[in-house]
C-alpha cells in the first residue's frame, strides 16, 4: 500500500497517486481495486453511469468505474486500457472531492495564499483569467501557497482549510521562469507543465477569510469590486470543483447550505484585468493591498 497525507487526512491506496510524496501515516481512507457490486452491473447494463446517494457516490468514464463510501473508501474497476497514471488522475479529481463531500467538505478550484501565520485566501478564476499566473507572482513576493489546484472548505466550525500538496502547475508562457529539470508535462487539452515546489509551500492549516475572483475584459482599466449579497454566493458556486459533475447528479442540498456559509463568512473581492496586457505585477499588488486591509483575525 502507498501512503499519503492531503488535505489533512492519511490515505492508504492500493494505486500510486502519481506526483505525491508518500508519508508514513495511519489511514483515515483507503483507495483500492475491486470487483463491481451487482446492482452497479445491472445499472451499467442499461446505460447508467452514475448514481449519488448519502453513504455511495458512482461514477463511470473512459477510465473505469469509481465508487466512493462513506467518506472513507474509494473502490476502482478499471476499464481495459486504463493505466495506473489514468486512475491517478481521477482519484484526485471528482474522486477525492466527493470523498470530502461525503466528509462534508466542500472542494474549491482555486489556488490558496497563507497570508500570514493565522489565515488563507483563495485566488479563483475562469480558464485563461490569470489564476496560475497570479498564484505564482505572489510566491514571487515572499507569500507560500497550500494548494495549487483544488481545495476542501469546511465553514463550520473554524473555516480551516488543510494544505494539498506541492505541486505548482503553469502555463506554457511562464516554463522560462522555472528550472526545465524540475518541470514535467501534465495537460495536453490545456497545454500545462507542473513541477515540485516544496520551498514555497505551507504545510500547516491555516484560517480562510479571503476569496479572490479574477476575470478578464475588454477596456484598458483594471477593476476591483468587493462582492455583496447573491453575487458573492455565486462566485462561490461557480467555483467549485464539483460542479461540472452535478450536471449528472442533483446539486446536493448539503452543498447549498455550505456555499452560502461559506460566501457568508468570507470576503469576496473580484478583480477584472484587461485582456491582453500584462498587468500581472499591478494585480498582485492589489490582492497584496487588499489582503493587508482586510486584517480578520484568526
Amino acid at each position: 500500500m502507498h501512503q499519503y497525507y492531503i488535505y489533512g487526512i492519511g490515505i492508504h491506496s492500493e494505486i500510486k497517486l502519481y506526483n505525491l510524496v508518500e508519508t508514513p501515516v495511519a489511514p483515515d481512507v483507503t483507495i483500492h481495486y475491486g470487483p463491481l457490486p451487482e446492482d452497479i452491473i445491472a445499472r451499467t447494463a442499461r446505460g447508467i453511469t452514475s448514481t449519488m446517494s448519502p453513504d455511495r457516490i458512482w461514477f463511470r468514464n473512459h477510465i473505469g468505474h469509481f465508487i466512493i463510501r462513506n467518506g472513507n473508501e474509494i473502490l476502482v474497476h478499471p476499464l481495459e486500457g486504463a493505466t495506473e497514471k489514468d486512475l491517478a488522475s481521477f482519484l484526485l479529481g471528482w474522486s477525492i472531492s466527493f470523498l470530502f463531500l461525503q466528509r462534508g467538505y466542500s472542494a474549491i478550484h482555486c489556488s490558496a495564499i497563507e497570508i500570514d501565520h493565522n489565515r488563507a485566501a483563495l485566488i479563483a478564476g475562469v480558464s485563461g483569467a490569470g489564476k496560475s499566473t497570479t498564484a505564482l507572482s505572489l510566491i514571487d513576493a515572499g507569500y507560500r501557497y497550500l494548494a495549487d489546484d483544488i481545495i476542501m472548505v469546511q465553514p463550520s466550525p473554524d473555516m480551516m482549510i488543510h494544505p494539498g500538496f506541492p505541486l505548482q502547475k503553469v502555463c506554457r508562457n511562464l516554463t522560462e521562469q522555472i528550472n526545465p529539470v524540475n518541470l514535467f508535462y501534465i495537460d495536453e487539452r490545456k497545454d500545462k507543465f507542473a513541477y515540485y515546489n516544496t520551498a514555497d509551500f505551507c504545510s500547516e492549516p491555516r484560517k480562510l477569510t479571503t476569496m479572490i475572483m479574477l476575470e478578464q475584459h475588454n477596456d484598458d482599466t483594471i477593476r476591483v469590486e468587493e462582492l455583496t449579497g447573491f453575487a458573492k454566493w455565486n462566485c462561490v458556486l461557480q467555483n467549485l470543483f464539483l460542479l461540472d459533475a452535478y450536471k449528472r447528479f442533483d446539486y446536493p442540498s448539503e452543498e447549498k447550505a455550505r456555499t452560502l456559509e461559506l460566501a457568508g463568512k468570507l470576503s469576496i473581492y473580484q478583480i477584472s484585468r484587461p485582456v491582453g496586457k500584462d498587468t500581472v505585477k499591478k494585480v498582485r499588488d492589489i490582492i497584496i493591498n487588499l489582503l493587508k486591509e482586510n486584517p480578520k483575525e484568526a
